[in-house]
């Protein structure tokens, strides 16, 4: 072998070594800050109806077959015209999604975003209500509720005792008392959030959805 073929062999067994240290080395987790940034330039392709629309090809649901790591768990309404892969332009494994009426946080909703942050290590929670939320809207109105309607109620119902005595709309107010009110649980809650939270290794946010608009506002916290 000539000095050109060795020189030549030596540079592709450099390039497939480094390949193969790229290949093993750990990809670094996102933080909580930049999913956050990401999900609001997100959002900002919704309300403008440009979509990128990431991690929607076959090579992806493929990739997911072997498992998900999803960057953000949203605590989010039931109501069908609140879907948070489409308001914030994310794909297929991106979103640990959590959605029930009036986005309350039960044993169950409890339970599942316990999963995500300890098992799947996802850096951030996000919280978010909508505008005229039907389950907000039947616990300002009162009156009969049938079936296990009482129940939703009943968690709703600080957040609409707090917004009765505020100025402005009752139901808006009521829709933004909610998501503060579950943001809080979410952030006192033992033995799995609180910890994670008091280390910085979790942060929990609230949202609040215009479907006028298309835009989310941030509640305070997650402004910056």
């Amino acid at each position: 072998m000539n000095s050109l073929s060795k020189f030549r062999v030596l540079i592709l067994f450099g390039l497939l070594l480094g390949a193969a240290s790229l290949a093993m080395a750990p990809q670094q987790a996102p933080t909580a800050d930049s999913v956050l940034q990401e999900l609001k330039a997100g959002n900002i392709h919704h309300a403008n109806h440009r979509y990128t629309h990431p991690h929607e090809t076959p090579s992806r649901q493929r990739e997911l077959i072997a498992g998900q790591n999803p960057h953000a768990v949203i605590l989010g309404c039931a109501d069908s015209r609140v879907p948070p892969e489409i308001i914030f332009d994310q794909g297929l494994g991106d979103l640990f999604t959590v959605r029930v009426a009036g986005n309350v946080a039960g044993v169950n909703e409890l339970a599942s975003i316990e999963y995500a942050v300890e098992h799947l290590h996802t850096p951030l929670v996000v919280v978010m209500g909508h505008q005229k939320c039907g389950a907000v809207s039947a616990a300002v109105e009162g009156g009969e509720a049938v079936g296990h309607l009482p129940d939703l109620i009943k968690a709703i119902q600080p957040a609409v005792d707090k917004a009765k005595g505020m100025p402005g709309d009752v139901i808006e107010n009521a829709v933004r008392n909610n998501v503060d009110i579950v943001v809080q649980l979410l952030r006192t809650s033992q033995p799995v959030l609180a910890p994670l939270v008091k280390q910085g290794k979790l942060r929990i946010v609230g949202a609040v959805y215009s479907l006028d608009t298309g835009k989310v506002t941030w509640l305070p916290d997650a402004t910056q």
